[in-house]
């Protein structure tokens, strides 16, 4: 008759010990609080930890949360908060659900992706052929793409060096770079101003140097995709095949979208450019690069990736585009 009353207290403990356990903050630096969520503002979110009490953390610095209250959330700063969400963070991704009815004036994809206010990622790649033999050729592709976050601003830098010789003569001289600043707004939105180089030798647009404003937007249609596009005017000094170098306006439009697959890290990409000089009836380049990243150790990782370039204007037997399959080794912080 007295075994309820002994188990009562054990229920209580245990109770007691979930309660004070719903959730778990993991900061990149190694560091376990488990607590409640309590609110997240634009650059920070308070954090009440067990026997600490409330902390307030850099969202930069979260590796991931788990927690079940429904808190209220500010995605910009400037911008009224958004009562009753529900907020999750999987490495570095963050993910918010709120009440359909205080969506309704939101673009939802707004609210699955939480880009950090300050930190950076990138990824640098390359790959060697060196053949012996009757037709001996070496070939070197390097890739760099590298974004930085600040408030309310980032920058964006990328390199791709590809350069081949056959028989002692050169086949492929391929280098492009571009620096852009991006001047972060709300929902997405973002304005930048952009710097390009461009130079082929065996495309009808030999060499390019681009530059020129624009307006672009990063949306998350759902948890794992984040997709990107923006495009437009610039003016660019270009050599175009036997005309010499000239000065001319033009356009330029570029999409990027990354799916981190449920399988291991893995993860795949896809970005694709389109520039165009308007006073030359066929003087367009359309870039596009399609691939698999496969994570190795730490931050090694393997790629294989399709190469597709196309130009407007055919160069004496070359044709006007080029496709290339690329195997190589990276690191990707």
């Amino acid at each position: 008759m007295f075994k309820p009353l002994i188990c009562m207290p054990a229920v209580l403990l245990l109770a007691t010990a979930c309660l004070a356990h719903g959730g778990e903050l993991r900061l990149d630096n190694g560091a376990v609080l488990p607590g409640e969520l309590v609110s997240v503002g634009a650059t920070t979110l308070v954090w009440r930890a067990d026997k600490i009490g409330a902390v307030t953390v850099a969202k930069a610095d979260v590796l991931s949360l788990q927690g079940s209250s429904r808190i209220p959330v500010e995605l910009t700063p400037r911008k009224d908060r958004l009562n009753d969400c529900l907020v999750g963070v999987k490495d570095s991704l963050w993910s918010v659900e709120c009440p359909k009815e205080t969506l309704h004036a939101l673009a939802y994809s707004e609210l699955r992706s939480l880009p950090p206010a300050t930190g950076s990622t990138g990824k640098f790649s390359t790959s060697l052929d060196i053949d012996r033999g009757a037709n001996p050729s070496e070939e070197i592709k390097v890739d760099l793409a590298a974004r930085w976050w600040r408030p309310g601003y980032r920058h964006n830098a990328y390199l791709s060096v590809d350069y081949e010789q056959s028989n002692g003569s050169t086949t492929d001289d391929n280098a492009d770079t571009h620096y852009q600043y991006d001047l972060l707004r709300d929902r997405g939105w973002y304005w930048y101003g952009r710097v390009r180089y461009y130079r082929n030798e065996f495309e009808a647009l030999q060499q390019v140097y681009g530059a020129g404003p624009g307006l672009g937007r990063d949306f998350s249609p759902t948890e794992n995709l984040s997709l990107s596009l923006q495009g437009g005017p610039a003016l660019m000094y270009y050599y175009y095949q036997d005309k010499g170098w000239q000065t001319e306006p033009g356009s330029n439009v570029r999409w990027t979208a990354v799916w981190h697959t449920p399988w291991r890290g893995i993860y795949m990409t896809h970005s694709g450019e389109l520039g165009r000089v308007f006073s030359i009836s066929d003087g367009y380049l359309f870039q596009s690069r399609t691939g698999v990243t496969v994570p190795l150790y730490q931050g090694l990782v393997a790629e294989l990736r399709l190469d597709y370039d196309r130009s407007g204007v055919k160069v004496g037997d070359n044709g006007n585009y080029d496709m290339e399959w690329v195997l190589g080794l990276g690191y990707h912080w």
